[in-house]
């Protein structure tokens, strides 16, 4: 009695969650099934609604058991965690699963950009099975193009992003253009002082040569005069 309370409370308080036994592969497949429910209402997704209900299910089940493992791990700490190999071998079969869904609603989603398809686009970027930034060259080039005769309200964030960041970009562009000129009319105004610096220096040597050349004439000249030469 006191086991089957045990399971029960443990089910009631932790379902909302997901298992602790092998959480890193459990919760992202756990995690998908809301996602997943969206999917398969899309008009789109039809073609796959089969395969989708049929991974709920057994992601439910499967879960279930993860609790199980859970509780058993908990009642039985004392000797040991609880061999949970049939668990792992459900999730990895649900992994498969989940990865074809996600496979299909990827190449759905490629078609609605080439066929103009925004309701899909919407949709599955809604319902986070898509991640805009996987797609961002092409979902900017799209929204540009229709985001006047379409709904495109799920592409608006990131395409805010997109010009902000562009805006950013051609900031730096044009503050490193800015500092490119200063410095090169820093150079250049070093240039010429050091042209101005090398003319003044020459013609100061000019000056003082004829300088000595008209004290030496005179020098000369007073000589002759004086009959010294």
């Amino acid at each position: 009695m006191k086991k089957y309370l045990l399971l029960l409370t443990l089910s009631l308080s932790l379902f909302a969650q997901n298992p602790k036994s092998f959480a890193a592969l459990g919760d992202v497949l756990y995690n998908d099934v809301d996602k997943f429910e969206n999917l398969k209402e899309m008009a789109s997704m039809q073609e796959f609604r089969m395969s989708i209900d049929a991974y709920i299910v057994s992601a439910n089940e499967t879960k279930k058991m993860g609790f199980a493992i859970d509780a058993k791990n908990a009642e039985d700490s004392k000797d040991g965690p609880v061999d949970g190999t049939e668990y792992l071998k459900a999730l990895r079969q649900l992994s498969t699963e989940h990865d074809a869904i996600i496979i299909n609603s990827r190449n759905r989603f490629k078609e609605a950009i080439a066929d103009e398809d925004s309701e899909t686009i919407n949709g599955m970027v809604n319902c986070g099975v898509i991640d805009p930034d996987d797609y961002k060259d092409e979902l900017v080039h799209y929204y540009e193009e229709f985001y006047e005769d379409q709904n495109l309200s799920t592409l608006e964030a990131m395409y805010a992003d997109y010009t902000a960041n562009l805006k950013k970009d051609d900031n730096a562009t044009r503050l490193s253009e800015a500092q490119r000129e200063a410095r090169e009319n820093e150079e250049q105004i070093q240039r010429m002082r050091e042209t101005n610096r090398l003319k003044q220096e020459s013609l100061e040597r000019s000056v003082q040569e004829e300088k000595e050349r008209e004290k030496k004439k005179v020098l000369n000249e007073q000589k002759k005069e004086l009959g010294i030469e």
